[in-house]
């Protein structure tokens, strides 16, 4: 009966610790219940398929706003120039007169291609204006940043997950340089600088989305 050797021995168990190790890996890798980063990136991924696109804040058109508001970034005057601009808007001077408070007023009114795009929001506030909202892309990850330690509470376990992102299919209008001046999401989602943040819950099946 042939024994084995000190040499054999030993690479015997380093055989075996190079296998259990690529199975404790190769567990690790497939656990769903780990917080990693393919665990949070299929989280997020899972939760931006149901999303809706991106949009500027909804407004009522026609809008008004006054000149001398040209540089004041709480204003609209400079977002409607954006939009004339883009093409989704004209604009027209009106007063000094009673119907304008005695102020120089622009008025600002929706193209035909504006009136095409914007997405009607379910409630129209005002009988001679159409409220909505201009969408421009949807949003695709990039990155996953970092993560909060999960916590427990009870019986629930979440953290946030923070992600980068990338609009995808956005509209000529959309890279407009003045409209873009204006909305500062919408400058740094169509430079691909977005960034935005996920509450997530451990389940059953894994880390998804809290809301």
């Amino acid at each position: 009966m042939t024994h084995p050797t000190p040499i054999m021995q030993i690479r015997f168990v380093l055989a075996l610790a190079v296998v259990v190790g690529a199975v404790s890996s190769l567990t690790a890798c497939s656990d769903k219940s780990a917080p990693n980063e393919e665990n949070f990136t299929a989280a997020v991924n899972q939760k931006l398929a149901s999303s809706p696109q991106r949009c500027l804040p909804a407004g009522s058109w026609p809008a008004s706003a006054e000149p001398t508001d040209h540089g004041n970034p709480y204003a609209f005057y400079d977002a409607g120039v954006g939009f004339v601009s883009a093409g989704l808007a004209t604009v027209k001077e009106a007063g000094p007169n009673a119907s304008t408070n005695f102020r120089k007023k622009a008025i600002f009114s929706l193209t035909d291609e504006g009136k095409k795009i914007l997405v009607r929001e379910p409630f129209q506030p005002y009988p001679n204006q159409q409220t909505g909202r201009f969408c421009y892309g949807n949003i695709k990850l990039t990155k996953i940043l970092k993560w909060d330690a999960p916590v427990t509470i009870g019986s629930a376990t979440g953290t946030t997950v923070y992600y980068a992102y990338e609009i995808t299919d956005a509209p000529k209008w959309a890279v407009n340089e003045q409209l873009r001046a204006a909305y500062s999401d919408l400058a740094n989602d169509i430079a691909g600088k977005g960034q935005a943040t996920l509450p997530v819950t451990l389940t059953n099946e894994g880390w998804k989305a809290a809301n």
